[in-house]
């Protein structure tokens, strides 16, 4: 299986991101940072927050919104680790909330709604009825007609 250019660059990014994320989590664990409570999950944050950003950076540039909904999943989970430390949990989590809700509504100004446009026959691929009988009919008419064969009488 061969890797497009694209793949490759996203490939390379994520082994950075996990490679830095570990290098944070070996200087937390070697040299007490005390950044957060335990240093396999200041990782899941680092790694979270890394990979969230990368994907919202795709999220972009593809306009998907399946890139959308994982960057909104990462980040706010590494968002959620990062406010429960200093806040409230209660609060931790209506910012989590809130920042789900705001990544929906990004998601859906900047990739569209797919669905809606099928619903309403706006897509690009839709073809009304009278234009498919047409290509059908130019279809049947391009082919040339086979000749049956003759079959043979018992009387002859």
């Amino acid at each position: 299986m061969k890797l497009t250019k694209k793949q490759l660059i996203g490939s390379v990014i994520a082994l950075v991101i996990v490679l830095a994320s570990l290098a944070v989590m070996i200087c937390d664990w070697a040299i007490p940072l005390n950044i957060y409570v335990h240093p396999i999950l200041t990782f899941l944050m680092c790694l979270f927050g890394g990979l969230g950003l990368m994907c919202l950076v795709y999220g972009f540039m593809g306009k998907s919104p399946w890139y959308f909904f994982l960057s909104a999943i990462l980040i706010g989970l590494s968002g959620f680790y990062i406010a429960v430390n200093n806040l409230v949990w209660w609060i931790s989590l209506i910012i989590v909330f809130v920042f789900w809700a705001v990544m929906g509504i990004l998601s859906y100004m900047s990739a569209g709604n797919k669905t809606e446009d099928i619903a309403l026959n706006k897509s690009s691929e839709y073809k009304d009825y009278k234009t498919r009988k047409a290509e059908k009919e130019a279809a049947e008419a391009a082919e040339e007609p086979k000749e049956l064969p003759k079959i043979k009488s018992f009387k002859d």
